[in-house]
């Protein structure tokens, strides 16, 4: 009987938190918090990824989303540059007109659909990861379609500017003058998607 009190009491007592105890929960709760509050990036599935993108942030003063944002649109950009290079080289090697045409306008005809091609895929990745944290990405998708398209058109426009100026002026081969072209581009197109295609919607 005595030996069951005993028991009874040190389990009471094993119970009871310790001061130690209650500090160390209190402070993983803190350090849980603040993690959540002040992650400026999207997680991903895998906890190293996280862990090197907290250290990000802990180094750069929460510049790690801004650094995942880039890495992710340089990804997912590189992938449009190939398609936007594929489509080209095929339309202006592959596709024959009908009619006999000259080669600046086939050259036209083909950059006009790679670009179209490319403008697709960049938007559909970039849209669905790498923009979805900023606060324009809560717009209806066809307005955050369109406004990245709006975006791109003028990136297209002065990529065509460029690429036509590099071919006809420098005489550059006509692929390397679309690729020179988009790397000079991509520097513009990811600053304007933050001032304009996701910026913040405004309260009526």
């Amino acid at each position: 009987m005595k030996h069951t009190i005993v028991q009874d009491e040190i389990k009471k007592l094993s119970a009871v938190p310790t001061p130690l105890a209650e500090a160390q929960e209190t402070l993983n709760s803190t350090l849980e918090a603040t993690t959540t509050l002040t992650r400026t990036y999207q997680p991903y599935p895998w906890q190293l990824a996280n862990q090197v993108l907290d250290f990000v942030d802990g180094k750069t003063s929460g510049k790690a989303g801004q650094i995942q944002r880039i890495l992710s649109y340089l990804l997912f950009g590189g992938l449009a540059a190939v398609v936007n290079l594929v489509i080209f080289g095929l339309v202006l090697y592959r596709f024959h007109f009908p009619i006999s045409v000259s080669t600046q306008v086939h050259n036209i005809f083909a950059f006009t659909i790679a670009a179209e091609c490319s403008i697709i895929a960049s938007f559909l990745p970039n849209d669905r990861f790498t923009f979805i944290s900023l606060p324009g990405a809560k717009r209806p998708w066809l307005q955050r379609c369109l406004r990245f398209h709006a975006t791109c058109i003028v990136g297209t426009l002065l990529t065509f500017l460029l690429e036509f100026a590099l071919f006809s002026l420098v005489h550059t081969p006509e692929l390397l003058a679309e690729a020179l072209a988009i790397v000079i581009v991509l520097i513009y197109n990811f600053t304007f998607h933050h001032l304009f295609t996701y910026r913040r919607i405004k309260q009526s």
